[in-house]
């Protein structure tokens, strides 16, 4: 055959060759490597409402700025780095930064570095959008879930990786086995080839030593991170057996965290209220109040709340006769605890609360947001640590403290005092 036709009869087979090659190539830029994905609105929602709102409006100022139009004043670059990590941002010297920190009296914000950029992104989208519902706007995955970690895609990228190697080796060879027909040599069929390639692979010390460095250490990485989280249950929502919603009581009735946990104000643990504590106000509201259409009062004549019911069943309340049952052996509601620390682990809420003025929603999150409680914080060792070295002792109003304040005072002149400054890094302090 003149080499003139053999190479137009191939030249089709090379360019769809070429082609497909392009084609995975660019899919895997986007997959793997895209530089960013399209803000979700919905995503951007329920990330703020969990990690934002407590601090943060969108119209007006909270503990810290506005952020509606956000994205007008400050890059977005600019606010990835803020978000994720302001006190590094703070200590390279950054003036909008620094001033800012400086407008809000040394307000420390805390950092977020579990957050994505796209998740980072997507914040910043609906703090421009808002709560208007978006035309087009693609509903996260599992958004009526509890939010879930942000999930490692190292496995998949790295399945697409060596598919794009593999396609690319058959490629060479098929090129190869071409060239060789060209010059008039003998060809062989592509399993021939793989044959000879994966011996030559093996028979070459260079690269299966590299070869087995790169898998060893990406075993040892994919090992570390499955151990640092161990024991890390950051949005962990159980179902409880009463649907108590926060939302109702903390946020629309604005009831005080600490009528419900009392404890928190004295004791090491928050306490969990107990049936009678409830019963202060669904002796009178059983959720069957509707609202009087002309005088706007409410009134009885619906039907009881089923969750409220179940408060009654365990105390032994007769709604009918409004009384509590004689001789009625009262059932345990068995809640299910969402935070757990360990063992090896002291933390003392009184110590927080009453001493430190730390605001529930720091460790808790927006609770008065949450029709069911999740775990908002890491309670990670790392976090706390990180608290210590942020949060500013309050030296003002704390008699209790006012011998201590003043020796700080006197020892660090003009500098912040912060939880480190008292102890706050000591070993002893939180472990027995």
């Amino acid at each position: 055959m003149p080499q003139a036709t053999f190479m137009k009869q191939n030249a089709f087979s090379l360019r769809r060759f070429a082609g497909l090659l392009l084609f995975t190539v660019l899919a895997f830029t986007s997959l793997g490597f895209s530089a960013q994905a399209e803000p979700d609105l919905e995503l951007g929602k329920k990330l703020y409402k969990q990690n934002c709102a407590s601090c943060h409006k969108l119209d007006k100022k909270l503990v810290g700025p506005a952020l509606a139009g956000v994205s007008q004043r400050r890059s977005e670059q600019w606010l990835i780095q803020w978000i994720r990590n302001n006190a590094a941002l703070r200590a390279s010297g950054d003036a909008e930064a620094n001033a800012i920190f400086a407008e809000y009296g040394g307000s420390v914000m805390t950092n977020f570095p579990s957050l994505s950029d796209d998740d980072i992104r997507s914040i910043i989208a609906y703090t421009d959008a808002g709560d208007a519902p978006a035309a087009g706007a693609v509903p996260a995955a599992g958004a009526a879930a509890s939010a879930a970690p942000v999930e490692d895609n190292s496995l998949v990228t790295l399945i697409i990786l060596a598919s794009f190697l593999t396609l690319f080796v058959v490629l060479l060879l098929r090129i190869r086995n071409t060239l060789k027909q060209v010059n008039g040599e003998q060809s062989t069929n592509l399993r021939q080839d793989l044959d000879g390639f994966t011996k030559l692979l093996i028979r070459n010390k260079r690269f299966m030593t590299f070869a087995t460095v790169v898998l060893v250490l990406w075993f040892l990485q994919a090992l570390y991170s499955y151990l640092l989280g161990i024991g890390v249950e950051q949005n962990y929502q159980p179902h409880q057996p009463i649907a108590f919603s926060h939302k109702v009581h903390a946020g629309q009735n604005k009831v005080d965290c600490n009528y419900c946990h009392s404890s928190a104000r004295h004791s090491k643990h928050s306490g969990i209220p107990s049936a009678n504590v409830c019963m202060n106000c669904h002796m009178y509201i059983d959720g069957s109040e509707i609202t009087d259409s002309i005088t706007g009062q409410l009134k009885y004549g619906g039907e009881r709340s089923p969750e409220i019911e179940k408060i009654y069943e365990a105390i032994g309340w007769d709604a009918e006769k409004r009384t509590y049952t004689e001789g009625y052996e009262e059932k345990p509601i068995k809640w299910i605890r969402i935070h757990n620390l360990p063992d090896l682990a002291y933390f003392n809420h009184a110590q927080h609360v009453t001493a430190g003025g730390v605001e529930c929603q720091t460790c808790h999150g927006p609770v008065e947001t949450m029709d069911e409680v999740y775990q908002y914080s890491e309670l990670t060792m790392g976090w706390c640590i990180n608290c210590h070295r942020e949060t500013e002792v309050k030296t003002e109003s704390n008699g209790y403290y006012a011998e201590m304040h003043d020796k700080l005072k006197a020892k660090y002149q003009g500098e912040k005092i912060t939880v480190d400054k008292i102890g706050g890094l000591e070993c002893g302090k939180c472990h027995y």
